[in-house]
Order: structure tokens, then C-alpha cells, then sequence
């Protein structure tokens, strides 16, 4: 599992322990919205990681941004 992937997990089970925690409901919350960040920063150094590679293999108009197919996986959590 990659780093990313893990992150998004422990978002995860924040986010349910905030469903079923409601008196530490923002306690959980805040938790999750950390993992969260560092799923899109592991994200963003992937991204960069793999554009750095391309780059040497093609014309910069060939490359796709792996950034813009991480954000399509971008959770919401708001307060209640």
C-alpha cells in the first residue's frame, strides 16, 4: 500500500470514530482533516516524482499532471 493510499485510510477510521464519538466528534474530525493533507501531499510528491521522470521521455505536451487525478479522490468532512 502506498503512502497515500494509507493516509486515506487513517482519514478514514478518524472520520467513522467521529461518527461514533460524538461528544469527541471535532476531536476526531480534526485528526481525519490532518490525514487527509498528508494524503494530498503524498499525492503532490508523487505527482512530481513521476513528471520529473516523463519529463526526460517526451515533449512537456504529453505529460499528464497526476495531481489533477488525485484531486477526483478528495474527501469532505465538516463540522456538524
Amino acid at each position: 500500500m502506498d503512502r497515500r493510499t494509507a493516509c486515506l485510510h487513517q482519514a478514514d477510521a478518524f472520520r467513522e470514530k467521529a461518527l461514533a464519538d460524538p461528544e469527541h466528534h471535532d476531536q476526531w474530525i480534526d485528526e481525519a482533516i490532518k490525514w487527509l493533507e498528508r494524503a494530498m501531499e503524498a499525492g503532490r510528491r508523487a505527482a512530481i516524482a513521476v513528471e520529473t521522470d516523463e519529463g526526460s521521455h517526451g515533449p512537456e505536451a504529453n505529460r499528464t499532471p497526476l495531481i489533477e487525478t488525485t484531486d477526483s479522490h478528495r474527501r469532505i468532512i465538516a463540522r456538524q
